[in-house]
């Protein structure tokens, strides 16, 4: 898998784009996959801070990885509601 291939995925598994950043760009409140020097990298982006990183000699892992984060996250979903009622 490459970073087309899961974002084909994130798309057809209505994901919200907001949760999520396969680009340099950095988003709040957002899983982020990214190409470094080394290989890939992903982690959780919040206010400023890149927390829960993992690092991947390949990009298919690191995908592999991103979608399986992004599944176990039912608050990721498009059609998520939060059960609280006002």
């Amino acid at each position: 898998m490459n970073k087309n291939d899961l974002r084909d995925i994130l798309i057809k598994e209505n994901f919200k784009p907001s949760a999520y950043s396969l680009d340099d760009e950095i988003k709040d409140e957002a899983l982020c996959l990214r190409k470094e020097d080394n290989g890939w990298c992903v982690f959780y982006s919040e206010r400023g801070l890149q927390t829960a990183k993992e690092y991947f000699k390949n990009e298919s892992e690191a995908c592999e990885y991103f979608i399986d984060e992004m599944r176990d996250d039912p608050t990721t979903k498009a059609d998520w509601k939060s059960g609280f009622s006002m």
